[in-house]
């Protein structure tokens, strides 16, 4: 990107070293590009997508184009200039034919800017288009580490919370990846049955089941007794002094993965859609068992 940003680099030495990153990326729409960059445009219609943004139609109704590799497109660039320079002088005419001659020099010289213009307008399409590919794969690549460092933190701390949860819960998050991994409707069935458990046995540990109602605001009382698991987990987050739009999100997301989760117990979740249900509810759950026991700013 700084080469391409400092210009420091030719459109030919570009496309070069944007083919070796292509490479170690795996980038395949940027391989495909620069493999016709490098080695010329076929005339069948397999290159038609990049015609456009290299900027090589020469009469789009007519559907031709300049099929030329990136280094024939410099070597056009470089023979243009050299012919503008050596005319640039100008000449020395006289007699009658002086201004023929000066008319016919003009023109030779704006026929060679012309050209110098269309080669040289190539070779900066190429670059560019090169350039906000490169872009997309350095914001993926700087995500994807982001991503991973931000994963990579949120799973330790929800293994940990998890395992103090409950003390085999670890072992059932194995037991549900390797029936996903199974692939077969009993094993989803089974997966998801387990998923549910866990949802309870988190329950149980944050929020004891309790005969006495326990009350959020001035109106809303919960019951919170051994069957009320998903209001158990409510009244946790509102004891964490969650927001209630926070509150708010858990509970239906808890209340939709409990239905999804008891739905799978019947083989009516596909293994697709399990596999979503047990990452949510891992998510879900974690972001509960988390919560900092100091209140959140916001409604109670």
């Amino acid at each position: 990107m700084a080469d391409i940003e400092l210009k420091r680099l030719k459109a030919s030495e570009v496309v070069l070293k944007a083919s070796r990153l292509a490479r170690l990326v795996g980038h395949t729409e940027l391989t495909e590009f620069l493999g016709f960059e490098r080695s010329g445009y076929p005339t069948d219609g397999s290159a038609r997508p990049w015609i456009g943004r290299s900027g090589r139609w020469a009469d789009k109704e007519k559907k031709t184009f300049h099929t030329s590799s990136i280094a024939k497109v410099e070597a056009q660039v470089v023979s243009a200039q050299q012919a503008i320079d050596a005319m640039r002088g100008g000449g020395n005419y006289s007699g009658d034919n002086a201004l023929l001659a000066s008319r016919r020099h003009d023109e030779r010289i704006l026929q060679s800017s012309a050209v110098f213009g269309t080669w040289a307008g190539i070779c900066g399409q190429v670059v560019a288009t090169v350039y906000d590919m490169i872009t997309e794969i350095y914001h993926e690549l700087l995500f994807s580490e982001l991503q991973a460092s931000l994963f990579a933190d949120t799973q330790e701390r929800v293994d940990g919370a998890l395992a103090a949860a409950s003390g085999t819960a670890l072992e059932k998050i194995e037991r549900i990846s390797d029936r996903l991994r199974d692939g077969d409707r009993e094993s989803v069935s089974q997966a998801l049955t387990t998923c549910r458990r866990l949802i309870d046995s988190s329950a149980d540990y944050v929020f004891p089941a309790r005969d006495e109602l326990y009350k959020i605001g001035d109106e809303v009382d919960l019951k919170v007794g051994p069957q009320q698991v998903l209001n158990r987990l409510q009244a946790h987050t509102h004891a964490c002094g969650a927001s209630k739009s926070r509150r708010d999100r858990l509970r239906r997301t808890l209340s939709d993965l409990y239905a999804r989760c008891s739905a799978g117990t019947h083989a009516e979740v596909t293994i697709g859609e399990a596999r979503f249900i047990f990452l949510q509810t891992y998510i879900a759950l974690g972001e509960i068992l988390t919560l900092s026991a100091a209140p959140e700013h916001g409604d109670s």
